[in-house]
């Protein structure tokens, strides 16, 4: 890290930023640009914004800059660098002697795929539920219905198992037929979970999040994670005590030459309704495991329990 950068606190923001100057050269970029943009670049200071991008997003950003420069005004940008989507902002800054300089914000676009898989997962959960219950109606059922009434029941199981199999076949069609390997922000992925929870069981929870506002990117599907989360938490939600709020901690940790972002759940369980065994769920510890981290379940009788799930960071 340069000695601007160490005195900056945009060098410890996860999100890519870069600075020009009235001329439209590079005077500052931070960690996370780099690590984007110019991986194995040693200096960038001096070069013109633009030559930094490939293809059509270098006249993207020529044009852009140039309009900020000329203008004074803030101009929206849309590019794709290295098969990432990035959604920007360029807005001009002031330089020495009156003149305008152009600060440029990146953010990067969520995976539509993640988004679908997510939505999926949400129409899979409560057909599967549906499912069981009414398989365990049929040999009840079957001696005291009519033909036709047995008929209908087998017809709307039929369709019902049909929905099911093609959500697994577009499951399948979106991921390729093969898991994904990424990265994506937790701390977007944390509040997107905690937005749906909240919008399923309203004033039945109430949840807090606490977690620093620049966690570092993790390694793993952003939508799988999702569903694992939102999992949990509807786990702990059936086993709450009643009154009881759910915490949800965030913090980056590092040690040995790795670094890691711990996302721990907090609940305070019914030991009446508690049916857990002091380990994670079974799918949360493959699922986890699957993206190279690991779970842990801690109770104490008196403070609750803690579900931590230990997920890889990237490198700076």
């Amino acid at each position: 890290m340069s000695q601007a950068e160490e005195i900056s606190l945009l060098g410890f923001v996860e999100t890519p930023i870069l600075v020009g100057d009235p001329e439209g050269r590079i005077v500052y970029a931070n960690a996370s640009f780099r690590r984007f943009f110019a991986p194995g670049s040693d200096d960038l200071m001096g070069q013109p914004l633009a030559m930094v991008f490939g293809g059509g997003a270098r006249e993207l950003v020529l044009s852009v800059v140039a309009s900020v420069l000329e203008r004074g005004e803030a101009a929206r940008l849309q590019i794709r660098e290295a098969g990432v989507g990035f959604i920007g902002l360029a807005s001009p800054i002031e330089a020495r002697d009156d003149r305008v300089g152009v600060i440029m914000v990146l953010l990067e676009e969520e995976s539509n795929e993640d988004h679908l898989s997510v939505m999926i997962d949400e129409i899979s959960s409560p057909l599967t539920a549906s499912l069981k219950d009414l398989h365990a109606l049929t040999s009840p059922l079957t001696h005291r219905l009519s033909k036709a009434q047995n008929d209908a029941f087998e017809a709307a199981l039929s369709s019902l198992e049909e929905a099911q199999n093609s959500l697994r076949e577009l499951h399948l069609v979106i991921r390729g037929g093969k898991p994904k390997h990424g990265h994506f922000d937790v701390s977007s992925a944390i509040l997107r979970v905690v937005e749906r929870i909240t919008r399923e069981y309203g004033s039945e929870v109430e949840i807090q999040v606490l977690m620093p506002p620049n966690l570092p990117r993790v390694v793993g599907i952003g939508g799988a994670f999702e569903r694992l989360l939102t999992s949990l938490m509807r786990d702990r939600m059936k086993e709450a005590k009643e009154g009881q709020p759910l915490t949800l901690l965030a913090r980056s940790m590092s040690g040995d030459g790795t670094s890691a972002v711990l996302v721990s759940l907090v609940d305070v369980p019914d030991t009446l309704k508690r049916k857990g065994t002091g380990l994670p769920p079974e799918s949360l510890q493959k699922g986890i495991a699957s993206m190279g981290g690991e779970s842990i379940c801690v109770e104490d009788s008196t403070l609750g329990r803690v579900t931590s799930m230990r997920l890889t960071a990237l490198e700076s």
